[in-house]
């Protein structure tokens, strides 16, 4: 039989929470790093916050596609500075850089518009070298094929990862992985005990001044700056030798095949590129691809991805899987259509910020949409969208104003939890204090309550940071700090619900139910109210107040776990003890006294009634 209304059995309602706790606790210790320790924001460990606002030449809202991309993009720069644990997140209109620590300075120029362009492959070769099981029939995967929908496609896609160009092609194979620098030895001969010269070192072998021998140095070592990392990386790897270029005399000057192979060499596609966002699209380059499987030597850029109009990914009507159809503007679709008649059958790579996105092999002359296939089997589905949105969006649409930059020390991080603790701990003595004074055993158990509600918050708080990366900063320490009067609140509306039951005549336990009843609906309203304001607040607003919007809503909402799971059980419980129940200890006594005094007045003057 279900009890009367208001009353419950609290053993299973405590007993749930218990559960509840003990399933929150398991995962923060079984999933991600198994500590227990929330993810503090920038202002309380110490780092670099930047918000990029995004605008558009028009003034209209940007897509969701654009931004997304544009979050992508800059995400793949921070990561290639090399720093840990940075994050980039879209916030309406808004990109918020979060770098932790003191390597966070260049964070605050990532919001450059990506750079597309199309160059010239001069050279290829593989990354790592692939064990071939029949030297003989080496089985390579085709690679990806330009035609135009108004041209006839000619030639056929070479089946090697060599590209074929109009360059000079002496030297090293092209296709073949390139060897080793440290393979590389550089052999300087005695010299003669006449006093003769020393001989030059021998043909191939780098000189230890050689700016790649500098560059792959540095690469080695941790402790580099990035701005030698650049320095170097700008002499070895966009050297004006790498690519064909002009004499004094106006003749045809052919790449320096060595210049090219020492280059390949000291490519490292597992590493951070530190010329992402620096590359100068008038010298060569050499460079690997997204996917970190082939490196490129490259020729200065014939076409900026601005001359791009629009890009679509469509199923092959002519084939299998996907293909990526490029229109590009009148400009762009002239200097296209002259670029692919001078150069069918060699590859056109497309690099967006120094990373090679596609490389495929030109068909034929296009003087109309051009058409990228995927080789012989086609792009699947993703890989068609993913290439059609970075070529449409590779050269953004949008800027970026920065709207808030923030660089904190690991100190002053450090002395902002400190206070912000510092605010918190305060906050709770003091409704501590005036919860013992004024209610006493219910006090007590207000405390308890408060002491649980910090429990599962904490556990709450590690999780999300966890799942969608939300960190504690000042601001969320502010939210808690007001939510502890929000939860206060509530169980002073209980509370004084039950002595206005009490003042009614009835016992504690009697008024427990009642006094729950009437309580519920006005703690369900006032946190209603409470979390819709916090609701509106994170919505408008952007930044830091947003922090504070999340973590007071967050607490609202946990507040009424609290007091629907633990405090209402525990008064309950309560109630059945006379000992507990006792005016002396339940904070009632001033309730009983006035109720006593009362009917003390009460009791004169209806004797006197009945002499007259």
């Amino acid at each position: 039989m279900a009890p009367p209304v208001g009353q419950i059995r609290p053993g299973r309602y405590l007993a749930f929470f218990v559960a509840v706790v003990a399933v929150l606790y398991a995962l923060v210790f079984a999933t991600g790093d198994h500590q227990a320790k929330p993810k503090l924001g920038i202002d309380l460990q110490g780092g670099t916050r930047v918000a990029l606002t995004a605008r558009t030449e028009t003034g209209v809202k940007p897509s969701k596609d654009s931004l997304e991309l544009s979050r992508q993009l800059i995400e793949a720069r921070v990561n290639n500075t090399g720093v840990q644990g940075a994050e980039v997140v879209l916030d309406g209109d808004t990109i918020v850089i979060t770098v932790p620590g003191e390597n966070g300075e260049k964070a605050k120029d990532l919001g450059q518009t990506a750079q597309l362009r199309f160059r010239p492959v001069l050279q290829a070769a593989q990354a790592t070298p692939q064990v071939q099981t029949n030297p003989s029939n080496p089985a390579e995967p085709p690679l990806p094929e330009v035609t135009g929908s108004a041209a006839p496609t000619t030639g056929a896609a070479p089946t090697s990862g060599a590209a074929a160009t109009g360059a000079p092609t002496t030297g090293a194979p092209q296709g073949r992985p390139a060897p080793a620098l440290e393979q590389q030895q550089t052999t300087t001969p005695a010299a003669p005990a006449t006093g003769a010269p020393a001989t030059e070192p021998a043909s191939g072998a780098p000189a230890a001044d050689d700016p790649c021998v500098q560059y792959a140095t540095l690469l080695t070592n941790p402790s580099a700056a990035q701005g030698d990392l650049i320095a170097a990386g700008k002499k070895c790897r966009q050297n004006a030798k790498l690519g064909p270029s002009k004499g004094a005399d106006g003749t045809d000057v052919p790449a320096d095949q060595a210049a090219q192979q020492t280059a390949l060499a000291v490519l490292d596609c597992t590493k951070p590129d530190p010329l992402v966002g620096n590359d100068d699209g008038k010298l060569p380059l050499a460079t690997c691809g997204q996917d970190g499987q082939e490196k490129f030597i490259l020729g200065p850029s014939f076409l900026e991805g601005t001359e791009i109009d629009n890009a679509a990914a469509t199923r092959d009507a002519k084939g299998i899987g996907y293909v990526v159809t490029l229109d590009f503007k009148s400009g762009g679709s002239k200097t296209w259509a002259e670029y692919t008649a001078a150069h069918v059958n060699e590859r056109a790579a497309f690099v967006l910020d120094t990373q090679v996105v596609s490389a495929p092999t030109i068909q034929g002359a296009i003087n109309g949409q051009t058409q990228i296939t995927g080789g012989q089997s086609g792009f699947k589905q993703g890989e068609a969208q993913h290439l059609a949105q970075v070529l449409k969006y590779g050269s953004l649409p949008l800027s970026f104003s920065s709207s808030e930059a923030e660089t904190v020390s690991a100190t002053l991080g450090l002395a902002s939890l400190e206070a912000g603790l510092i605010a918190g701990g305060l906050g709770l003595l003091l409704v501590f204090i005036y919860c013992l004074v004024y209610y006493r055993l219910l006090g007590l158990q207000m405390i308890l309550s408060l002491a649980l509600s910090a429990v599962i918050v904490f556990a709450v708080l590690v999780l999300l940071g966890r799942w969608i990366g939300l960190s504690l900063d000042l601001p969320g320490i502010a939210g808690f700090i007001v939510a502890i009067g929000i939860t206060a609140d509530s169980f002073v509306i209980f509370f004084e619900r039950l002595k206005d039951e009490v003042r009614e005549g009835r016992t504690f336990r009697s008024a427990v139910p009642r006094a729950w009843v009437r309580a519920r609906r006005t703690i369900l309203s006032a946190d209603a109210v409470s979390f819709l304001a916090s609701a509106v607040l994170y919505i408008v607003a952007v930044g830091q107040v947003r922090g504070f919007a999340f973590t007071l809503g967050l607490s609202t909402v946990l507040d009424l776990v609290v007091v629907f799971l633990v405090t209402h059980p525990l008064v309950a419980l309560a109630s059945r003890s006379k000992l507990l129940t006792h005016p002396k200890y339940s904070g009632l006594g001033t309730v009983h006294r006035s109720i006593a005094a009362q009917r003390a007045a009460k009791v004169p003057a209806s004797t006197g009634a009945k002499e007259v």
